[in-house]
């Protein structure tokens, strides 16, 4: 996917999740703690009084932000890093799932604080694992290209 592309879906994934958890999740987190400093609770109070009369699925409140934030940081990372090498785009670009992936595996074995959730680990996971066939896709047919060039140049 081209780069022009990425920005407005990496951008459109982040403002989604953020609007997600900000309009459903507790204002005991440090998220509206910040926000109040700022001087935005009366705005967030608004947006979430709008939000108040649909009440979405667990798995919308608390495990998709994650995943969208993560497909986000994945789409701009690896848009920004086009003209890298592979190994260099993709590194970089599983950096937030990877982190995301250990630490609810680290929650699983009770070696960091929290509740660890099959579906929040899925939602780092599948991002994560969309890059990987897209990458593997793409090698293919790049290296299909150079294989069957190779012998017509010779």
């Amino acid at each position: 996917m081209p780069f022009k592309r990425q920005i407005p879906l990496g951008l459109l994934l982040l403002v989604v999740g953020g609007m997600i958890y900000v309009s459903f999740r507790p204002t005991s987190l440090l998220l509206f703690h910040s926000l109040d400093f700022l001087g935005l609770s009366a705005r967030v109070d608004a947006w979430r009084d709008l939000a108040s009369g649909w009440q979405p699925h667990e798995f919308i409140v608390y495990s998709l932000p994650g995943g969208l934030w993560a497909a986000a940081y994945i789409l701009l990372t690896h848009g920004l890093l086009a003209y890298q090498p592979t190994t260099l785009r993709v590194g970089i670009a599983s950096l937030i799932p990877l982190t995301g992936i250990g630490s609810e595996l680290l929650q699983r074995w009770g070696l960091l604080p929290g509740t660890f959730d099959i579906a929040d680990l899925l939602c780092y996971a599948a991002p994560l694992l969309l890059l990987i066939i897209y990458e593997i896709i793409k090698n293919k047919s790049i290296w299909q290209v150079s294989l069957t060039a190779s012998p017509a140049s010779n």
